[in-house]
Order: C-alpha cells, then sequence, then structure tokens
C-alpha cells in the first residue's frame, strides 16, 4: 500500500512539472498570426444607423473565418468573412398588421430566415498574457444580404386577406469591432471565444408590401433603410504560425 502511495505521488509530481514545463514553453513561444475557424450564435442588437432589425429579427447562427498577422510587437491586421442567419419573429410581424378592427390572434405567419455576410479589413492589437493572447479588432468593409419572404394570412369580412414581402438581395458598406481570446493547446494550436459586433445599413430597391383583399390587390412601399445590428457570439479552433 505505501509502495502504491509512493508511486502515485511521484507520478503526480512528474506529470505535474511536465504540465508546468509545457506551460513555460507555450508561454514563451512567439507567433506572427493565426487562421481561426468559428461557430456560434448571433443576437440582434442595436444599430448607430437607426432601429429596425433587433425589433423584428430573431437569434441565429453565425460561422466565421478570419486570418490574424502581427506587423509589430502588438499591431497588426485582421481579415474576416462571416455568414449569418438568423430567424424572423413571427410575433413581430403578426403584431406589425395594423389593419383596423382585426384581432391580431387570427393572423397566420410564415417567414424564411434572412441572412447576411461580411467580409471585412482592418487594424488589430494583440496581447500576451502567458498562454494566452488577447486580440482587439476594427474593421470595415463590405456586405451582402438577402431578406426574408414574410406573409401574413387572415380573413376579413369573409374575404381571404395576405400580406406578402418578397425576398430581396442588397450589398453595402459594413462596419465592426470584436474581441478574441486564445488559449495555446500546443505549438499550433488554440483553442478561441470571441465576441464580434457587426452594423450595416442596408438599402433595399423597391421594397414593397403585397396586400390582397379578395381579389384586390394594392401595393405599399416600405422604407428602404433597413438598419442592421448584429452580435455574434462564438469559439473555435485557431491555427497559429
Amino acid at each position: 500500500m505505501k509502495r502504491f502511495v509512493l508511486i502515485m505521488l511521484v507520478t503526480a509530481l512528474v506529470t505535474g512539472t511536465a504540465r508546468g514545463q509545457q506551460s513555460f514553453i507555450l508561454s514563451l513561444l512567439k507567433h506572427k498570426g493565426y487562421v481561426n475557424v468559428t461557430t456560434g450564435y448571433s443576437i440582434p442588437t442595436l444599430s448607430p444607423f437607426g432601429k429596425n432589425s433587433e425589433k423584428i429579427m430573431g437569434q441565429g447562427q453565425s460561422a466565421q473565418a478570419s486570418v490574424g498577422y502581427r506587423l509589430g510587437r502588438h499591431l497588426g491586421i485582421v481579415t474576416t468573412y462571416a455568414h449569418v442567419t438568423n430567424t424572423i419573429r413571427k410575433d413581430a410581424l403578426v403584431a406589425s398588421a395594423t389593419t383596423t378592427g382585426l384581432d391580431i390572434n387570427t393572423w397566420e405567419a410564415k417567414a424564411s430566415n434572412c441572412s447576411i455576410q461580411t467580409l471585412m479589413v482592418g487594424p488589430m492589437l494583440t496581447f500576451t498574457f502567458g498562454r494566452f493572447l488577447l486580440d482587439a479588432q476594427l474593421t470595415g468593409g463590405y456586405s451582402m444580404a438577402t431578406s426574408p419572404y414574410t406573409e401574413l394570412y387572415t380573413e376579413y369580412s369573409r374575404l381571404p386577406l395576405s400580406m406578402i414581402t418578397p425576398s430581396q438581395k442588397t450589398e453595402a458598406i459594413a462596419a465592426g469591432a470584436g474581441l478574441t481570446t486564445h488559449y495555446k493547446l500546443n505549438r499550433w494550436l488554440a483553442a478561441h471565444a470571441s465576441a464580434q459586433y457587426v452594423t450595416a445599413d442596408l438599402e433595399y430597391d423597391n421594397l414593397t408590401k403585397q396586400v390582397t383583399i379578395g381579389r384586390q390587390h394594392t401595393t405599399e412601399v416600405l422604407p428602404a433603410s433597413q438598419p442592421l445590428g448584429l452580435l455574434n457570439l462564438g469559439g473555435g479552433l485557431s491555427f497559429l504560425f
């Protein structure tokens, strides 16, 4: 029994020493750059361009790939590509129906997801804390968005009533900011967690709502400006070089 305990103590001591040496070595390694692969969640939030997306959009999923390279001790450059898909809140669609005299509980709502793709570049600041790397980024670039197809349906005076907004695509300038924390697993691989904010003032051409009551058809022109603000939270792996 004593011999077993002694062996266990020696093993624990050797293992702890090896781990300590590994952490010390990894903390001393200097890397110039990384390639990140990130997946996570997308949360609609406020935009400096105005209020819109945080009211009608629901949470979604995000995928991102980024490449960062340190040019000096702390200053570097980062390029990111992100693809985000968000749901549309049907309760918000129903609440937006303002036809007088109709009970909103009678509405049926359908909506496809909306998607946003961004390609951005900008400066980053990198700070090292042992095995941890912290990156702060400011980015700007290009966004392409696809608005959702939405449909509201009910009956009014025994006539079918529908409100349909077709899906459209648009492009706009985007801006963003983010923080990423890396934890070195070995010489070339790290785990990371990130928070990225993206905003754009999306402009749609001829965005309309088609209203049909029985055989009568009318078209309402919707505001062309559709401000967008998203907070993408996620994690993944970093390939260090």
